[in-house]
């Protein structure tokens, strides 16, 4: 972990760099990632590997949302990849033999069996709290036993799987049962929940985090000494963002903020004129009024504190406080976080290439990332497990 936290400082230097740093080493560590997304645990592997003076490849990766591959594959050039139903290329049997689907993926990617590290976030909105009519029981939640599969079949040496912290309550206990069973494989199995914020995001966001190693035991303790620091010095919104206020342009979509409706517009413009954070009642609608459950929503965000959890909503302030803490330097009104800047908040570098995409494809992807740098640092727990 030593050298990790010995180049802390170098992690603003990475995220405004233009430049994607480069990577030499006699050593790659090959990796496969299902419900990639755009790539955010991916992009986390990358950089733990770099920090540890590894090589990374990626030899498959699987995302049904076509954005989001097509942005996985401009950045990660991935030996194979897939954007069909993951159902299509693995059962749900946990079954030692392969069906005849998946042994055609098998041959059709051998280059993918017995990677280092095999890696997935799958859909958590069976799980979520703000699912409140399906939490915990949702079709979804099953699609984490798929990580399971891909474990079977591909043999990693190391596993890690990301989710919302309330999955370890799903109804058909997912979590529980996937480490039974992958103990039983012969896995050494951890897991975790983490603070985003405790690990140099300048956000504060919740995860759940899952680790297995076939050659001993993944340890989260050797994460603490990081997880310190961040408590007592966490990184916020101005750390990660004040740069980036004279880049507003509002022809270009990555660096300008949606359009908010007339209303949302003047609640914006009352907390500027107040100098609050909280939108008073009066002005909020009606459902919003009086003993409502969000006070972030349509807040504006604080400079020197973390933001809450960017979401694939960061361009409504009616979704959460997601408000810009100063008036747009070009309009004089107040406005919504651009994407880039909640790409930033998320630990997404300028380099990380996701131009040309329409602000719906930005919002999703960026929303529903896992933010890299508190990829990196699990990775790490990983990485370290098969490197005895």
């Amino acid at each position: 972990m030593q050298e990790i936290w010995d180049r802390q400082h170098s992690d603003i230097e990475w995220l405004k760099s233009q430049i994607r740093p480069s990577m030499k080493s006699s050593r790659v560590i090959k990796s496969v990632d299902l419900f990639a997304g755009c790539g955010g645990l991916s992009l986390g592997l990358s950089e733990a590997c770099r920090r540890s003076d590894l090589g990374h490849s990626v030899e498959f990766a699987s995302e049904w949302d076509e954005n989001a591959m097509d942005i996985f594959n401009t950045n990660f050039q991935p030996s194979n990849y897939s954007t069909q139903d993951i159902s299509t290329i693995l059962s749900a049997s946990h079954r030692k033999k392969p069906t005849k689907s998946e042994q055609l993926f098998i041959d059709d990617n051998l280059s993918c069996v017995e990677p280092h590290i095999l890696v997935g976030g799958p859909p958590c909105q069976g799980h979520s709290d703000l699912n409140n009519h399906t939490r915990r029981n949702d079709a979804r939640n099953n699609l984490y036993f798929r990580m399971l599969r891909a474990a079977q079949l591909l043999s990693p040496q190391a596993i890690i799987i990301e989710n919302v912290p309330t999955v370890i309550h799903s109804k058909e206990r997912v979590v529980q049962r996937t480490a039974k069973l992958l103990g039983k494989m012969g896995y050494f199995v951890s897991e975790d929940i983490l603070w985003a914020n405790h690990f140099g995001v300048p956000q504060k966001r919740k995860r759940h985090f899952l680790v297995a190693s076939r050659i001993s035991e993944p340890d989260f303790s050797q994460l603490e000494p990081i997880k310190k620091e961040f408590q007592e010095n966490p990184r916020t919104l101005r750390w990660a963002i004040e740069d980036l206020q004279e880049n507003y342009d509002v022809e270009d979509t990555f660096n300008s903020s949606a359009r908010p409706s007339d209303r949302n517009q003047e609640r914006m413009d009352y907390l500027l004129d107040h100098k609050i954070y909280n939108l008073p009642n009066q002005e909020r609608p009606p459902c919003h009024q009086d003993g409502h459950n969000y006070p972030a929503v349509y807040g504006r965000m604080n400079w020197d504190e973390p933001s809450s959890t960017i979401t694939a909503g960061f361009g409504s302030t009616g979704q959460g406080r997601f408000m810009h803490p100063e008036r747009c330097l070009v309009t004089g009104k107040g406005r919504t976080l651009t994407p880039h800047e909640a790409a930033r908040v998320q630990t997404f570098p300028d380099w990380f290439d996701i131009s040309g995409k329409r602000r719906g494809v930005l919002s999703k992807t960026i929303g529903n990332a896992v933010p890299p740098l508190l990829g990196m640092y699990v990775a790490k727990v990983a990485l370290d497990s098969i490197q005895q």
